[in-house]
């Protein structure tokens, strides 16, 4: 699989499985305890990317997993390579994700070097709600983090959560408000999933912990629009927002359905219509990388194109539905647009359909209906 498309840049993601913890939300491929085979698995990350060696790349995304985890020289050996194999156009976008307890400034010299974008998971300024979270961090290491960040870098985000366990309406104010006083270009502000096999859908299941009802994160949701839009961020994806300029041009191409590729263990590519998966397990992974591929199949790529697209506010294009698919948005999904249209969940535009502010609050009732 080592031929794109066409000649144009590709995305390209890297994964780092590793964690100090493993947060009781998450459901991500992430390991703790494997600091023996840090070394042995940029290795295999360093291999796995020279197979690929020359292409071209407009975004980076190092993701975990906790890349800061990585100790600084095999941080540096990861990020050197990255530049060297290769061909990073000088204008692309190259991020990194940070868990707060995993920067200091040895770090934050070597990410200076190779990057222009760190993401910083803070989820919440309140000390009760990240121990609800089991985050490892705490609400004065995580702003701490941030002012450092802001220091050394022009563009980088900051995670919000809503719908933590007894959050209140004062509590996630006070989040944002934090989160806005720290002045950053892009804000990624998330309602809490609980994915079943995680620690916190246990506790909620037996009743161990308190969740705040659907009606809470519907108003959290808005609140969080209006208050941001009020502070210069533009909503460009139902969770992102941004200062003009800012948007996260990686995440774009995922909800654009553009192809990219992924290495390291659970990392995904999307190419020629086809997606390729790594084994999750970094043993198998640095043994032979495991995993499969499958080829999507015209429904597939139609309605993923819709699902994602719609995501974004700017929408999607019925022109770009033609080139790629040589049908008309019509011809396929006539009744569903009206139908959305009618009930004021859709709007159209100038040749593009998007979400209202009401389709947004129901977005996955409308959303799953592009699913062919």
């Amino acid at each position: 699989m080592n031929k794109l498309s066409d000649t144009s840049s590709c995305g390209i993601y890297i994964h780092i499985p590793f964690c100090i913890q493993k947060c009781l939300y998450c459901d991500f491929t992430s390991y703790t305890g494997r600091e023996n085979i840090h070394a042995a698995y940029i290795d295999s990350l360093i291999s796995e990317m020279r197979e690929f060696e020359g292409v071209r790349a407009d975004t980076v995304f190092i993701g975990g997993g906790t890349p800061t985890i990585l100790a600084p020289y095999l941080l540096e050996k990861l990020l050197y390579n990255i530049h060297d194999i290769f061909n990073i156009e000088k204008s692309a976008e190259i991020s990194a994700e940070a868990n707060p307890k995993t920067i200091d400034a040895e770090k934050i010299s070597v990410l200076k070097k190779y990057i222009n974008r760190i993401s910083v998971g803070v989820q919440s300024f309140n000390d009760n709600e990240l121990a609800a979270l089991g985050r490892v961090h705490n609400a004065r290491e995580a702003y701490d983090t941030v002012l450092f960040v802001r220091d050394n870098f022009e563009n980088f985000n900051i995670d919000i959560m809503s719908s933590i366990p007894n959050q209140t309406e004062h509590s996630f104010r006070q989040t944002l408000e934090t989160a806005v006083k720290l002045d950053p270009p892009h804000i990624s502000c998330y309602s809490l999933i609980l994915e079943e096999g995680t620690a916190l859908y246990d506790m909620n299941e037996k009743g161990v912990i308190s969740l705040p009802d659907e009606d809470f994160d519907r108003d959290m949701y808005a609140f969080a629009n209006d208050f941001l839009a009020s502070h210069g961020f533009l909503r460009y994806e139902i969770s992102n927002y941004a200062k003009p300029g800012f948007e996260c041009r990686h995440n774009i191409k995922y909800w654009s359905t553009e192809e990219y590729l992924g290495f390291g263990a659970a990392a995904h590519s999307y190419k020629n219509g086809i997606r390729y998966s790594n084994s999750g397990d970094p043993a198998e992974y640095m043994n032979g990388r495991g995993g499969g591929s499958e080829k999507l199949s015209e429904k597939d790529m139609i309605g993923e194109f819709m699902f994602m697209g719609m995501r974004m506010t700017a929408g999607i294009s019925a022109a770009e539905f033609k080139r790629r698919f040589s049908k008309s948005i019509y011809d396929v999904y006539g009744d569903v647009l009206r139908e959305k249209i009618e009930k004021g969940l859709i709007k159209e535009k100038n040749g593009r359909f998007f979400l209202s502010g009401r389709g947004i609050d129901v977005s996955n009732y409308v959303l799953c209906d592009f699913i062919l």
